[in-house]
């Protein structure tokens, strides 16, 4: 299969090939409906490259290469279109089933549209944003802060007890806004009293949730509740995180120019950070290896 090919050659492949490799695999979808001649505008190549890639690959030429992927296109959306079937048994009939209840939960997101805009213009205009949880919703905070900031949201994920809460509550002013997640794992009394008090302070309030009967929810000014149900009766995380993830995107088409030019800045200070690695004297990494034991 191509993507077995690609990926097997990827090592191998010189940059240009490296840059339609990596196209292909990310917009599967997207070249199963592109000529030779297209692909190579929408990548920045010639079309002769475009050719000799596919024959880098094993394939005669990019139309064979084509229909394979035109195939795997074909399989993909009628997947997608396509109910669990019943008579399917055993672990791939049951993951079926939980693939058919996402894709009905991520459907459900379209009648929240509008609030979930309105959240993202508020995300846009903070004068400082602050992402709360408790227990495992500060770790969803904490990784969506992180993301935040590669695009340039000045972003600060907060534990929310009541040292933490009182020292953000001190400095807080109008502008700043307070983003509570609670993955509904239990009550998180903690959130909601810092969302009151918040609020109180003047600052600006957005709850993300599973409940709309949880204290958070019932605090804040603005409450997105993404509703998901399992069968094992545990609140699902899959509709919240796919939230978080619109969001973000959101957010980049806001101000698409500075979200490129802080990823880039980001990725760019990655690859001084690991070329550092070099750069490390001997007897550094082997005092840290006495220092764990690995001597």
């Amino acid at each position: 299969m191509f993507r077995d090919k690609i990926q097997n050659a990827y090592e191998e492949l010189s940059p240009r090939f490296r840059v339609l490799a990596d196209f292909i695999l990310e917009n599967t979808l997207d070249v199963g409906f592109l000529t030779a001649t297209e692909l190579a505008r929408r990548v920045g190549v010639d079309p002769a490259t475009v050719v000799r890639f596919s024959q880098e690959l094993g394939y005669s030429g990019y139309r064979e290469l084509s229909r394979e992927i035109k195939r795997y296109v074909n399989q993909q959306l009628a997947l997608r279109y396509q109910k669990g079937a019943a008579e399917t048994e055993g672990l791939t009939g049951q993951i079926g089933m939980l693939i058919d209840e996402m894709s009905d939960h991520i459907l459900d997101l379209k009648a929240d549209v509008g609030q979930i805009a309105q959240v993202a213009q508020a995300i846009h205009t903070a004068q400082r944003l602050f992402i709360a949880g408790s227990a495992e919703g500060y770790h969803v905070a904490a990784v969506w802060s992180t993301y935040l900031n590669f695009l340039g949201i000045e972003t600060y994920p907060l534990y929310a007890d009541y040292a933490q809460a009182a020292a953000m509550l001190r400095d807080a002013e109008p502008g700043d806004l307070l983003i509570a997640i609670s993955l509904g794992l239990g009550p998180d009394v903690e959130v909601g009293h810092l969302l009151g008090a918040a609020r109180e302070q003047g600052m600006r309030t957005i709850a993300i949730t599973t409940s709309p009967t949880l204290l958070p929810a019932r605090q804040a000014d603005i409450k997105l509740v993404t509703l998901s149900k399992t069968p094992a009766g545990y609140p699902s995380f899959d509709v919240l995180m796919a939230v978080l993830a619109l969001l973000w995107q959101a957010l980049a088409t806001l101000d698409p120019q500075k979200a490129q030019n802080n990823v880039k800045a980001t990725l760019d200070t990655l690859s001084n950070l690991v070329a550092q690695k070099d750069k490390v004297p001997p007897y550094d990494v082997a005092a840290l290896q006495r220092l764990w034991g690995l001597d």
